[in-house]
C-alpha cells in the first residue's frame, strides 16, 4: 500500500512540474525572441541610417534621408537578421514573410530643422510587430481550442540622424 502511495505521489509531482515548467519555458522562449527582434531592429537601423543619407545635403551639414533607400537597406538587414523575406513595401509599411509568421514594420520619418542652428535633422521611428507562435504543447492546445491566447511581440526604436562638423 505504501508503494502505491509513493508511485501516485511521484506521478502527481511529475504532472504538476510539467504544468509549471511549460509556461516558464514559454516565457524564456518569448524573451529570447524579443531579444532577437530588438537586435535585428538595432542592426537594421544602424545599417540603413548611414547608407541612405543624401550626400549633396551633407555639404550644408543637413541630414536628409532618401526614404526609399532607407527602407530598402533596412529591409535587407532586418530580413537577413530575422530570416524573413520582404513581401511588400508600401510607403513605409514593410511586410516580411518569416519562417512561421508575418512581420509588420512601420517606418515613420520626421524632417525638422534644429532650433539653434537651422540644420536639417531626420527622426526615424520604427515599429515592428510579430505574432508569436507558441512552442509548448499546452499553449498550442489552448490556442487551437479557441482561447484568446495570441501574443504579439513589438519592438519600437527611434533614431535621430544629424550631421556634426
Amino acid at each position: 500500500m505504501k508503494d502505491l502511495r509513493t508511485i501516485a505521489v511521484s506521478i502527481l509531482i511529475a504532472v504538476m512540474l510539467s504544468i509549471l515548467i511549460a509556461p516558464l519555458t514559454e516565457v524564456f522562449n518569448i524573451s529570447r525572441e524579443q531579444i532577437v527582434l530588438s537586435t535585428a531592429l538595432n542592426n537594421a537601423l544602424r545599417s540603413a541610417k548611414d547608407r541612405s543619407l543624401v550626400y549633396e545635403k551633407l555639404r550644408g551639414l543637413d541630414a536628409e534621408v532618401d526614404e526609399e533607400r532607407f527602407a530598402e537597406y533596412f529591409a535587407e538587414a532586418f530580413g537577413a537578421a530575422m530570416k524573413a523575406g520582404l513581401t511588400s513595401n508600401d510607403g513605409g509599411q514593410l511586410t516580411f514573410a518569416g519562417e512561421q509568421q508575418a512581420i509588420q514594420v512601420t517606418l515613420e520619418f520626421r524632417h525638422e530643422p534644429e532650433a539653434w542652428n537651422g540644420r536639417q535633422t531626420t527622426e526615424v521611428h520604427v515599429l515592428a510587430e510579430v505574432p508569436y507562435v507558441f512552442k509548448t504543447r499546452y499553449l498550442r492546445l489552448a490556442r487551437e481550442a479557441g482561447q484568446d491566447v495570441d501574443f504579439v511581440m513589438t519592438g519600437e526604436r527611434m533614431t535621430v540622424l544629424s550631421v556634426k562638423n
